[in-house]
Order: C-alpha cells, then structure tokens, then sequence
C-alpha cells in the first residue's frame, strides 16, 4: 500500500512539473511572438494587416527562431533576438 501512494505522489510530482513547464515554455514563445509584433509595427512601421503570421519555433538555446510571413510575400523571415534587439535570419537583410 505505501509503495503505491509514493507511485502516485511522484507520479502527480511529475504531472505537475511537465505541466508547469510546458506553461512557462508557451508563455516564452507568446512573449517573442508578441515582441517581434511589435518591433515590426512600431519600430518598422509596418501594417499589422500585411503580416498573415508570426510563429516562435523552438531550436537550440539560446536562439529561437521567429518565423513571419507578410501578406504580398508568402517567403517566410525568419528573427531571433539578440541582446534586446532583433535580428533578421534569413533571408539575408
């Protein structure tokens, strides 16, 4: 019996990390995806109509790739951010 509540309590520890996680881990894209957003209408002066979607992918720390893609241009762009600012990937600038 004690054998089977500690599998449960470590079983629910392990629910409850992975979910924890995950949350942090949507909430960090949204923040890029939002910020990238932002640069391109503000900083760039951009339409927010133009652009069809921004999408935070996960790769390797420390970048993460940002990929846009504009209304008149279905090739995708591709920003991370580097030290507060952002950069564009590919293609080259």
């Amino acid at each position: 019996m004690k054998f089977l509540k500690g599998s449960l309590i470590v079983f629910a520890l392990v629910v409850i990390a992975s979910v924890t996680w995950y949350g942090s881990y949507k909430k960090d894209m949204k923040e890029l995806e939002d910020g990238l957003r932002t640069y391109l209408t503000v900083e760039k002066g951009m339409d927010e109509h133009d652009i069809i979607s921004i999408t935070a992918r996960r790769s390797k720390m420390p970048q993460y790739p940002v990929v846009v893609q504009f209304k008149d241009n279905p090739q995708e762009y591709v920003y991370t951010q580097r030290e507060e600012q952002w950069v564009q990937l590919w293609p080259d600038p």
